[in-house]
């Protein structure tokens, strides 16, 4: 059921729209003129506004413009008894979706009133999907030197098809950066498969990437989209192999099988650590580092590393958890602001947007003070460098326990309390975890 504004200075039109609409199922307002719709749009925006072009003071090609004067985004269906072309393009250029004439056909108009609302349903959705891309996109980026070149990787990146490698610290967003460029490519309405390598048990991870018989892996599921491989180094040197395979041949064998399969898929590698200090190690295929780095190769800074983008990234989580949780802080006092640009972020962008999430959560006042903040950053309260800045300090012990707790959380409540999602978020195998969550002192 809709909420469809009619508008027009013809009573029975008014009534005979009314009658139909109803009939079908929908609920409709009434506005004798133009100035009368522009104020019950004022009351309340309706899904769809049905609009006679020819009334008395403010006529409808003056509603549809003062409509997108103001931005106010209703879909208009233009229905008039003075029609003529000239008067069919003018109001679509001021807005509209459709004109129908009158008298018009009862079913036509059901007809167009059903299309203009699916319409309606589509756009909403484009919309909402398009802000959410924004938003997952934003925090990542930044506006700072280092990240615009970050940025400008990205796109570089987008328009090729060969591998990328991502290198970063954990929580400085790696993934997120995969995403983008697989947005950004001609791959971008393909599947983006993100595999957490250090996750996987290492006896399955040639069936989990690869597949078996009957069964298909994340290379078959991500056809003709991006496969994102995170703390690729934690491959077995096996699966090393087959992988330096993949990207050599575009063909991959099943585990079992006999068929060299072809492989539509453009891989994105990342990790923590330098892929050739691991092949010095022994631990990884000095080939599959040399293939990896031969193609676009990209360097995410830690968030100490741009700490100028650390006030707009505050803002940006304290708008977005007010906006999930339905609270309306205005953002962080000055001393907080202080601290947090001060802090040394060992858990990078993650770490903020989690401290930031139950800072909103919990805050008591108008805004987040320090005493909102986690422990680890209020224990830099005590002292300030040369520069004037808030300087780490405390027990060294004490703080990077804490600041390890905080990640831990973090995770967790990203994962809303599951420990095999939340081992996946940090890198890491869930008895790992298990033993990190014992340690540090947290409850399942």
């Amino acid at each position: 059921m809709a909420k469809i504004l009619l508008v027009d200075d013809n009573p029975q039109n008014i009534e005979l729209l009314t009658l139909r609409l109803n009939a079908a199922g929908h609920d409709t307002m009434e506005a004798k003129n133009g100035e009368e719709a522009l104020e019950a749009v004022e009351q309340g925006i309706p899904d769809l506004m049905i609009l006679d072009l020819q009334m008395p003071k403010v006529d409808g090609l003056t509603v549809l413009k003062t409509l997108k004067e103001r931005r106010v985004h209703i879909p208009v269906v233009v229905i008039s008894a003075f029609a003529t072309v000239e008067r069919a393009v003018e109001a679509m250029k001021a807005g509209a979706l459709d004109f129908i004439t009158k008298p018009f056909d009862p079913t036509h108009l059901e007809l167009v009133v059903e299309r203009a609302l699916e319409r309606t349903v589509l756009e909403n959705q484009n919309r909402f999907l398009t802000e959410e891309l924004n938003a997952r996109y934003h925090f990542v980026l930044g506006k700072s030197e280092a990240m615009a070149k970050v940025y400008e990787d990205a796109l570089r990146a987008a328009a090729t098809d060969g591998p990328v490698l991502v290198l970063g610290e954990a929580g400085t967003g790696k993934e997120t950066l995969g995403r983008l460029i697989h947005k950004e490519s001609s791959r971008g309405r393909g599947a983006f498969v993100a595999v957490h390598c250090a996750a996987m048990p290492v006896e399955s991870q040639d069936e989990e990437l690869f597949g078996v018989h009957g069964r298909k892996g994340k290379v078959e599921l991500a056809a003709g989209g991006t496969l994102f491989l995170d703390e690729v180094g934690s491959l077995r040197p096996e699966t090393q192999k087959k992988l330096l395979g993949l990207l050599s041949t575009h063909g991959f064998t099943r585990v079992g099988g006999t068929t060299t399969l072809p492989a539509d898929v453009r891989v994105i590698c990342a990790s923590t650590t330098d892929l050739n200090e691991l092949a010095r190690e022994g631990t990884f295929d000095a080939d599959l580092a040399a293939g990896l780095q031969g193609g676009v190769n990209i360097d995410v800074p830690t968030l100490r590393d741009r700490r100028e983008d650390i006030p707009e990234l505050v803002s940006y989580f304290v708008e977005k958890y007010n906006r999930e949780m339905g609270r309306a802080l205005p953002g962080v006092s000055a001393d907080s602001l202080e601290l947090l640009t001060g802090y040394p972020w060992p858990g990078n962008v993650r770490e903020l947007a989690n401290m930031i999430e139950r800072a909103v959560a919990t805050g008591k006042g108008d805004t987040i003070e320090p005493d909102d903040l986690g422990v680890a950053v209020r224990g830099m309260v005590a002292a300030r460098g040369p520069s004037g800045k808030p300087v780490f300090t405390g027990d060294y012990r004490q703080q990077v326990r804490e600041a390890r707790r905080q990640i831990v959380l973090g995770a967790l409540t990203e994962a809303q309390g599951e420990t095999d999602r939340a081992a996946m978020r940090l890198g890491i195998e869930e008895p790992a975890l298990d033993r990190l969550m014992s340690l540090l002192k947290i409850r399942r």
